[in-house]
């Protein structure tokens, strides 16, 4: 949203810049003085900056979340590793076969 306020505001002063040269020119071939200098500065103010502190607060629940998802998952694919090989064991027993060794 900022650069498209930033070129928007570009546009307006090139085409305002634009309309004031072919407005001078004119005014040299009726032989009128051309007209004064403006200050771009005061007819076009700076887009002011966007404020950083709300992606700053989303970026901060972002990392938190991740770390809460990744020791979630650390601690489930524990317990998997850890059961593994009873489960094995046990459908391995009902089966008849003799319990392989760990």
């Amino acid at each position: 949203i900022y650069q498209n306020l930033v070129l928007k505001q570009f546009q307006e002063k090139t085409r305002y810049i634009q309309k004031r040269q072919l407005e001078n020119q004119a005014r040299a071939a009726r032989g009128e003085d051309p007209l004064p200098e403006e200050d771009m500065s005061k007819l076009f103010k700076n887009v002011p900056a966007p404020s950083r502190l709300n992606p700053l607060i989303l970026s901060g629940t972002v990392a938190f979340t991740a770390d809460e998802v990744s020791e979630f998952c650390s601690q489930s694919l524990a317990k998997l590793f850890l059961t593994e090989p009873l489960q094995n064991s046990k459908i391995s027993l009902s089966q008849g076969q003799a319990a392989p060794t760990v």
